[in-house]
């Protein structure tokens, strides 16, 4: 009979080779498992079945091999890959600890049990399964793209890249080690080179959605947005059901300036995913920028009771609130925005509590900034008020700031260093100060000027500038930052019918992005202040004393319009149709600052109609100048 059931075995075999995996089945449907006794040939007749598919009747035989010989460990192994195959992973895992328990080793069990283990959250064991397997075989392209895995959700992105590097240099056509490799590039901000992985991971797999999705996100961080929609549309159209690549679309349409392409975008995410928490909120926020509020803020709330952790909506929601002037509940989902460590705070973890708000006299308070330097120059008004009430502040503060902020008119000590025995009473982020003193709308602090500019400087850019003409200080650009809203800022050329008013005087206030990327093609005459204008490395000492000596500001939403408004010059900011939050909605005036007025786009994105009110309204103020002369 073995005789027999050899031969049935051999010709399955040629059956199997020749692609005839049904004839491969019918060898053996004469052959009843009670009539098979060696294990080796069950386990043969299990492997066959594996080959053609036949999962089910594969196991069972595996299961007849351990049955006639407990101690035969290849059956135990091969029932491993089965229950795997069949997504009965706990019971695999066992398969795979009875085949170890009777001395089968080899690379593939080690890979295969480091999975399951991670999976169920045994990251040590797991890694210990890796690391043997790797020992057995160290040119083992997929452990070693687990142990990079393992190492990125770590957060141990260079070692990471190493695995990952292996892995691809022994199988470079690996495409999931390359899509890994790729995003472990983007979390270290190294879009480039992500770009490149991907792009030589295509030559492998061109019609791999996931790779063209991932591609198109590396070029959305790098400012190539055209691109990038090409790149998502591309993934979209080979595989349609894929939410990712329609959510990113929607992010890329988003920064764009397009909200309500982006809203699309989002809507066809949630119609394939309809519990994409990101794709909630990214939706809410597409509502926000298209201006329907109400809708947006419902939105926020429908994202919220997906997943009530979410920061992003939770800050983003916020945001909505303040713009609207609901200081009490935006602030206190404003406590967010720094969740992800965007504070000094969070790395120091003083072991001090935080600032509950009550003005205690003597109270030692380490006040830490954070976030950009517009937001440290606005919120920095508050820190007067503590040091007059009695309470002796510290402010953690970024160096490059820290002579600008020292002309805050109050007994405030500023630093970037503590001493080995310094100690605190409280501690608070400079941001949080308007929910800890409980601002509303109508108790904004908004003192005329609460900010001096250095007076031997306001006396050397008193000379550089000179007093004739009316001077206007333009600033045109905020951050090159992608993540700095580039929306806010204005084309140079939109201004040029300020230039045509007589005896008006346009001077450059900007350092990033300013005039040197027009060449000798500026398209209006603009003057400068010299390659010395704030180039040491304090920030905005040059630009406050040449304030000073400006007659009229006129700036995008950046650091300069914070800057103006808390020396109490006059300022004027122009806004696009949807502001940041601090500046509100419709009103022409600031509550934070008395000297500043806002002109704010009726289109979005068309600012030659607001540099049309702003020229009527600069010629008016001149007229009445003269009048009174």
């Amino acid at each position: 009979m073995d005789r027999n059931l050899d031969a049935d075995i051999h010709q399955a075999i040629a059956h199997l080779n020749a692609g005839r995996r049904q004839a491969a089945l019918d060898q053996f449907l004469s052959w009843h498992k009670s009539d098979v006794t060696a294990p080796s040939r069950c386990n043969l007749i299990g492997l066959i079945h594996l080959s053609a598919e036949a999962k089910p009747q594969a196991l069972a035989w595996f299961e007849r091999a351990s049955a006639v010989s407990p101690a035969f460990p290849e059956a135990s192994f091969n029932r491993g890959l089965v229950l795997l195959e069949l997504a009965r992973d706990g019971e695999a895992l066992t398969a795979f600890d009875e085949a170890l328990k009777l001395g089968f080793s080899n690379t593939e069990l080690f890979y295969h049990r480091g999975n399951l283990l991670r999976a169920q959250g045994q990251l040590e064991a797991a890694i210990a399964s890796y690391d043997r397997a790797l020992q057995l075989q160290p040119a083992y392209p997929q452990a070693l793209h687990a142990g990079g895995q393992v190492l990125q959700n770590a957060g141990q992105l260079e070692s990471a890249l190493e695995f990952f590097d292996e892995a691809l240099r022994l199988k470079p056509d690996f495409i999931e080690a390359s899509i890994d490799r790729g995003n472990v590039l983007q979390g270290l901000e190294r879009f480039d080179a992500a770009l490149a992985t991907y792009d030589a991971a295509l030559v492998h797999a061109p019609d791999h959605a996931d790779l063209l999705n991932n591609r198109g996100v590396a070029l959305q961080r790098l400012g190539r947005f055209e691109e990038a929609l090409l790149s998502l549309d591309a993934a979209i159209q080979l595989d349609p059901g894929l939410p990712e690549a329609r959510f990113n679309r929607g992010n890329v349409l988003l920064q764009m300036g397009e909200p309500e392409d982006a809203l699309a975008s989002f809507e066809a995410a949630l119609t394939i995913r309809p519990s994409y928490a990101e794709a909630l909120c990214s939706r809410a926020v597409a509502l926000k920028h298209a201006g329907r509020m109400d809708e947006a803020l419902a939105a926020f709330d429908i994202a919220l009771a997906q997943n009530p952790a979410s920061t992003h909506a939770k800050n983003n929601k916020a945001a909505l609130l303040l713009l609207r002037g609901d200081f009490e509940n935006g602030l206190e989902g404003y406590e967010f925005r720094w969740i992800a460590g965007q504070t000094p705070k969070a790395e120091l973890d003083l072991a001090v509590p935080e600032w509950s708000g009550q003005i205690v006299p003597g109270e030692r308070i380490i006040v830490f900034d954070e976030q950009g330097l517009g937001d440290a120059i606005q919120f920095s008004r508050y820190l007067p008020l503590l040091a007059e009430a009695g309470v002796k502040v510290t402010f953690f503060c970024r160096r490059r700031m820290q002579r600008l902020l020292a002309g805050l008119d109050a007994p405030i000590r500023i630093t970037d260093h503590f001493e080995a025995n310094e100690s605190f009473d409280s501690q608070i982020a400079l941001s949080s100060l308007p929910r800890a003193i409980k601002t509303r709308l109508d108790t904004i602090p908004a003192r005329p000027a609460y900010l001096q500019a250095a007076g031997h400087l306001i006396s050397k850019w008193a000379g550089r500038i000179g007093n004739h003409g009316f001077r206007i200080g333009l600033c045109w650009h905020g951050s090159p930052n992608l993540n700095a809203d580039p929306a806010r800022s204005i084309p140079l050329g939109a201004f040029a019918p300020l230039a045509k008013i007589k005896g008006l005087r346009l001077i450059s206030i900007q350092k990033v992005d300013g005039l040197s990327e027009f060449g000798d093609d500026a398209p209006f005459q603009i003057e400068t202040l010299g390659e010395d204008f704030d180039a040491g490395p304090d920030a905005f000492i040059d630009t406050a004393a040449a304030m000073q000596n400006l007659d009229l500001i006129i700036t995008c939403d950046t650091s300069i319009a914070h800057l103006a408004g808390a020396l109490g010059r006059p300022v004027w900011v122009l806004l696009k149709q949807v502001p940041d939050w601090r500046w509100l909605l419709e009103r022409e005036d600031s509550p934070w600052y008395p000297t500043m007025r806002l002109f704010r786009q009726n289109q979005r994105g068309d600012w030659q109609e607001v540099v049309k009110r702003v020229e009527a309204a600069l010629r008016m103020s001149l007229n009445e100048a003269q009048d009174r002369i």
